[in-house]
């Protein structure tokens, strides 16, 4: 995991919504509650951690046939070790805040635990048809599918944060990030298709962790459709209710129609190429203007 020319990344995020707080992003609650959830497992007792750990992890027989979907969210918020959490952590603190003012609080948030869904989707359909081929014509082993025991555990971010890296690329894709190992320095999206890459080549050839792998891919392929179409995310946190039925109409936002849309679009235009970095102070402030119309709606 890289540290980039973070500039945008000083800037003070966007609060949190519903009810949480004004006072820090989503993407920093996302961070509190891994390290807290680590910490209560970790100083808890041997009784507390199995307990979290026993309601909380994903596995293929969790989902099928017990039908637990719940563990598609919780799997997210539970590490096996400090360096797991940690670099997950890391990849929050660095890429998140940069797709959460790209999405908005709300959206960011719909984003990052779809994303984590569709790492356990993955990793479900891979541990299925892995397991299928080992029962029916004992294949001990394929490129892409995972064998391994259907209650084998999955915990941890991976997923969520390799959508939020996905995200990046297609929202500063020219911004230049500085990686720690190798010390060397590589654009947004060079740096997000290594990752994705190294992944996949992991999994085809069977790596140690190709069901983390599964999960990682999966999570990389819901932060690039998603980013792209981040309307279909509205309804997320809404299930009772669907925006696109009559009645469900946009407010406008308080304190008038916001910033003029193409000149929005072309400030986007400019960070994608150029990164946050490179905005004006002018430029800046109709994004937060933009930000806060967005927020308010």
């Amino acid at each position: 995991m890289g540290l980039s020319d973070r500039q945008y990344a000083r800037q003070r995020e966007p609060g949190g919504f519903g009810a949480f707080s004004s006072r820090y992003s989503v993407n920093t609650w996302l961070i509190i509650i891994n390290i807290a959830i680590f910490l209560i497992q970790g100083f808890g007792g041997p009784t507390v951690h199995n307990w979290i750990e026993e309601h909380g992890y994903f596995s293929t027989y969790q989902l099928v046939p017990r039908l637990q979907f719940w563990r598609l969210i919780t799997f997210q918020f539970l590490h096996a070790s400090f360096m797991h959490v940690a670099m997950n952590m890391l990849g929050l603190w660095v890429f998140g805040g940069m797709v959460e003012r790209h999405l908005g609080p709300r959206k960011y948030a719909a984003f990052y635990l779809v994303c984590g869904i569709f790492g356990g989707v993955m990793y479900v359909v891979l541990n299925g048809l892995g397991y299928a081929a080992y029962k029916l014509w004992n294949l001990q082993s394929a490129p892409l599918l995972l064998n391994n025991n259907p209650d084998m555990h999955l915990v941890g971010a991976s997923a969520g944060v390799f959508g939020v890296i996905m995200a990046c690329a297609f929202v500063a894709p020219n911004a230049m990030i500085q990686m720690i190992f190798p010390p060397i320095s590589l654009r947004m999206k060079v740096m997000a298709y290594c990752y994705v890459g190294i992944a996949a080549f992991n999994l085809i050839i069977g790596g140690q962790n190709a069901g983390g792998d599964a999960a990682h891919i999966g999570g990389a392929i819901a932060g690039y459709f998603f980013i792209r179409r981040s309307h279909l995310l509205h309804d997320f946190f809404d299930v009772l209710n669907d925006s696109r039925k009559a009645g469900h109409a946009k407010r406008k936002p308080r304190g008038g129609d916001g910033p003029d849309q193409a000149e929005l679009d072309r400030i986007l235009a400019k960070i994608r190429a150029e990164g946050m970095g490179a905005l004006t102070e002018k430029e800046k402030a109709t994004l937060r203007s933009a930000t806060d119309a967005r927020r308010s709606a």
